[in-house]
């Protein structure tokens, strides 16, 4: 894996990071008040809201400025700066760090992530400190492991993240029992599922209004499916930078669907009325919980018991994604693209847009009639 690892961060420039009291997104090494000053004391804190700033709409936050500020915070752990990660806690803070700058990234700019993560991981990590980090890499990589097979998708960056992810599978598999542990087991499972050209799991939920939604009601339009929480303000704020798809596309067979988990619905809806995302939000509560189980009973062969969770609602169904995480499906109910950028995402639905309504045209004869 090292040998991998040190390979790609070859093709990734060096950077410095951004000086104390410059702006978020200010040039990299740019003077404040007539001299250079030192970098920030927290890079955490200043990495958590430039997570949340490149998602908003008109931000002139660059992604070198984010990997400058990840450089500098790896260096910092280095040079002794910094302790460590001591415990699992603060190795989990930083591996949703990880997770919500990687929201709305380019398959490189994910790579780089993944990189940034081992060299925290190669300073000689507690085992089951070190192991948050590696779940993180692993969550990172599944969308590009996912997307690696498809026909339209073939990329030297979806290689090397196959390859990446089959190099960490190795080296936390047992060599001598093939056992591989739990959080591989599932990580494997989602790849399965969730692969770009397979069917995406059916779900049924309640909207905002009470109103049950099942997902063969959205057959014949082109779906983003965004998964956010609360918790998560990078989730908060790629969801609403969604909105400009619903406006762009008012017109066209298009669905934008926000998905939360919730146990509180007067919060839930409370959030929203404050947020106004655009498009449709399935709240996966208790009430949407009660459906989906009764359904699942109903059907039989609906609940995903044993695989992601005991129930059927929409967050098992869908392996349980991590905040942020984005599924782009066609109208044949295809996933076709995962955790793209917002420019990779405008240019995938406007196909998507162009193949749904090429078929239209071909099953109705000029005059509108049904051939």
């Amino acid at each position: 894996m090292i040998g991998i690892l040190t390979t790609l961060s070859l093709a990734l420039s060096p950077a410095v990071a951004p000086a104390e009291g410059a702006p978020v997104g200010a040039p990299v090494g740019a003077p404040v008040g007539g001299a250079v000053a030192e970098p920030a004391p927290d890079l955490l804190e200043r990495l958590e809201a430039a997570s949340v700033e490149r998602l908003r709409l008109g931000s002139e936050l660059g992604w070198p400025d984010v990997e400058a500020m990840v450089d500098r915070l790896v260096a910092q752990f280095e040079l002794g700066e910094r302790a460590v990660p001591a415990s699992p806690q603060e190795a989990g803070e930083l591996a949703v760090l990880f997770q919500d700058l990687a929201i709305g990234t380019t398959p490189l700019q994910r790579l780089g992530l993944v990189v940034r993560c081992q060299s925290v991981l190669d300073l000689g990590l507690d085992d089951a400190v070190g192991q948050r980090l590696v779940r993180a890499q692993v969550r990172l990589l599944e969308p590009l492991v996912a997307r690696s097979g498809a026909a339209d998708s073939r990329d030297s960056v979806l290689e090397r993240g196959l390859e990446l992810y089959e190099s960490i599978e190795a080296a936390v598999t047992d060599p001598l029992t093939g056992e591989a542990p739990d959080f591989l087991r599932r990580s494997r499972l989602r790849i399965q599922r969730l692969r770009v050209g397979s069917p995406m799991p059916r779900f049924v939920a309640r909207d905002t209004a009470g109103n049950e939604l099942r997902s063969a009601q959205l057959e014949g339009n082109v779906l983003v499916l965004r998964f956010w929480d609360a918790a998560s303000a990078a989730s908060l704020a790629a969801h609403r930078a969604d909105a400009d798809l619903v406006r762009d596309y008012w017109d066209a067979p298009f669905d934008l669907i926000g998905v939360t988990s919730s146990e509180d619905r007067a919060a839930y809806l409370e959030l929203l009325e404050e947020v106004r995302f655009g498009g449709v939000q399935l709240f996966d509560g208790p009430i949407s919980v009660t459906l989906a189980d009764a359904l699942a009973r109903q059907l039989g062969g609906f609940s995903t018991a044993g695989e992601f969770g005991s129930s059927s609602s929409i967050h098992p169904r869908w392996g349980n994604p991590v905040p942020g995480s984005q599924f782009i499906v066609d109208a044949r109910g295809r996933i076709r693209g995962r955790d793209l950028s917002p420019e990779a995402t405008r240019a995938l639905v406007d196909r998507l847009i162009q193949e749904e309504q090429s078929h239209r045209r071909s099953q109705f004869g000029p005059s509108g009639s049904s051939r």
